[in-house]
C-alpha cells in the first residue's frame, strides 16, 4: 500500500509537471532560462570548480567518495531549488524539491553507493556522460559555446545540465539502488530531454534521453531480477514446508 501511494504521488506529479511546463511557449522559455543563466553566472563558476574537487577528491578518497557524491548532488537538487523559488519557475521548485527529499532519503537508507572498482564498463559509459555534458553543457551561454560552457554553463541552477549530471552520478552507483529515487530523476529526465529537444532547439539534450532511457533499462532489469529472486525464495520455502 506504502509503494502504491508512493508511485501515486509520482505519477501526479509528472502529470501536474507536464501541464505547467505547456502553459508557456517556447520563445518565453527561452528567454527565462537565458535570463537566468546570465544572472547566475558567479554562481555557475563556484559550481563548476565544486564539481572538480567533488570529482578529483572522491576519486583520490574511497572512503569519502559515496559521502562527497551524495552530498553533491543534493546541493544541486537544493540550489536549483533556492534559484527556481528566486525567479518563480515552479515546476523546477518541484522537480529539484523532490529530487532533494529523494536523494537525502537514498542516502540515509545507504542506498547510494559508489562502489567504481566493480563497476560495469557500460555503467562507466553512460555515467561519465552525462557528467561530461552536464559540467560541460552546450546550451544557454554566449559564443563562443565551447569555451563559456566550460565556465558558465548553469549546473545547479536550471534544468538540463543539473538533471544531466545527477544521471551521471547516478549511473555510477551500484546495487542496492532506490528505486523510486531512479524512477523519479529518470523519467523526468527523459520528459525534459525530449522537451528540450523538440520544443527548445537544444539538441545537446539528446545525452539527457539517452542517460534516462539507460537509467529505466537497467532499473527495470534489475526490478526483473529482483522479483526472480523473491519467487525462488517462496518457491524454496514452499519445498520446506
Amino acid at each position: 500500500m506504502k509503494n502504491k501511494v508512493k508511485w501515486g504521488v509520482l505519477g501526479l506529479l509528472l502529470a501536474v509537471i507536464f501541464v505547467m511546463t505547456m502553459m508557456k511557449s517556447p520563445e518565453e522559455i527561452t528567454s527565462m532560462l537565458s535570463n537566468v543563466t546570465a544572472q547566475v553566472k558567479t554562481f555557475s563558476v563556484i559550481t563548476h570548480i565544486l564539481f572538480l574537487l567533488v570529482i578529483v577528491t572522491g576519486l583520490i578518497f574511497k572512503k569519502t567518495r559515496g559521502v562527497l557524491f551524495s552530498l553533491f548532488i543534493a546541493f544541486l537538487s537544493l540550489s536549483a531549488t533556492i534559484i527556481s523559488i528566486i525567479y518563480m519557475i515552479l515546476p523546477n521548485v518541484i522537480i529539484f524539491g523532490m529530487f532533494f527529499v529523494l536523494i537525502l532519503n537514498a542516502y540515509l537508507k545507504k542506498q547510494l553507493n559508489f562502489e567504481l572498482n566493480n563497476q560495469k564498463p557500460v555503467n562507466l559509459v553512460f555515467g561519465i556522460s552525462g557528467l561530461v555534458f552536464g559540467f560541460w553543457y552546450l546550451h544557454w551561454v554566449e559564443s563562443p559555446v565551447w569555451l563559456n560552457a566550460l565556465f558558465y554553463s548553469p549546473l545547479g541552477s536550471i534544468n538540463c545540465p543539473t538533471m544531466a549530471t545527477i544521471c551521471g552520478f547516478l549511473c555510477l552507483t551500484a546495487k542496492p539502488r532506490s528505486v523510486i529515487l531512479e524512477a523519479t530523476v529518470a523519467l523526468i529526465t527523459l520528459y525534459f530531454g525530449f522537451f528540450g529537444i523538440f520544443r527548445l532547439g537544444a539538441y545537446v539534450d539528446i545525452v539527457l534521453v539517452v542517460c534516462a532511457l539507460f537509467m529505466i533499462l537497467r532499473l527495470g532489469s534489475y526490478l526483473d531480477l529482483k522479483e526472480t529472486i523473491m519467487d525462488k525464495n517462496k518457491t524454496a520455502l514452499s519445498v520446506k514446508q
